[in-house]
């Protein structure tokens, strides 16, 4: 063949086509504001990647936020992956081929919700490790609701499968802490009184050899974006959009 007959377009080589997007769904409303985050951080990224305006294909289911809190606060956790559960088989009976949870808390649910499910939920703890180690962060402090300081689907899940080791406030600033949301972030109200809670805290990790600093709330982002902080952040909402992502176009490990 010569060059003449290459520089027709019927003699062009075939255009490798990019692998289709996979379909993905979102859990989200625990609390909107964060899930718009999701939203917005997830498109953008895919954006990004094609160079253009490509959108994946995404399917949100959002809950009540006062129903959740309700249920987690009167501890009927049974109740919480009722409502989890049903969102995430509506969503796998539309064709997802993965699910997020758009929280850090209802992860404390995630074996049981993805023993029902015949796709994979994406764990968010799994994208924090990946950006520790990618920063070589084996000791870090944690901040979250009571449940995620205080229980083990996160602090165990990064110990056992990462070997990381995690460090949270004393039980006052931890109620402090857990109130805030409650009574600010989950309503959107982002003030300074709270603003140095979390980084008084941070302050205090950073006294005490800790490396960096998981933001184990979804909300928590929003509240310290622009602050100046003692330590590095692992913003476990930008952690799981890039797994999210990475799945979506098919390149994760």
């Amino acid at each position: 063949m010569n060059a003449a007959s290459l520089s027709h377009p019927g003699c062009r080589p075939a255009r490798r086509e990019s692998p289709p997007l996979r379909k993905f769904g979102l859990i989200g409303g625990t609390s909107w504001r964060s899930t718009m985050a999701y939203y917005s951080a997830i498109n953008e990224a895919i954006n990004r990647h094609y160079g253009d305006n490509t959108n994946p294909r995404i399917n949100l289911a959002s809950l009540d936020q006062k129903g959740i809190h309700s249920a987690q606060l009167a501890g009927r956790w049974e109740e919480v992956l009722e409502r989890i559960g049903s969102a995430a088989i509506e969503l796998q009976h539309t064709g997802v081929e993965g699910i997020a949870l758009c929280a850090n808390t209802p992860h404390k649910i995630y074996d049981l919700l993805q023993s029902d499910l015949r796709v994979p939920v994406l764990h968010i703890g799994d994208a924090i490790a990946r950006e520790c180690e990618r920063q070589g962060w084996t000791h870090v402090g944690l901040l979250g609701t009571r449940f995620t300081m205080e229980d083990d689907f996160l602090r165990g899940r990064l110990k056992e499968r990462y070997g990381i080791r995690t460090r949270v406030p004393n039980v006052r600033v931890r109620r402090a802490i857990h109130r805030c949301l409650l009574e600010k972030l989950s309503m959107g109200i982002f003030d300074e009184v709270s603003r140095r809670l979390l980084l008084d805290q941070i302050d205090g990790f950073s006294r005490i050899g800790v490396q960096a600093v998981i933001l184990g709330c979804t909300e928590f982002p929003l509240l310290l974006a622009g602050s100046d902080s003692p330590l590095p952040q692992v913003d476990s909402l930008a952690c799981h959009c890039d797994q999210i992502v990475e799945f979506i176009l098919g390149t994760a490990d």
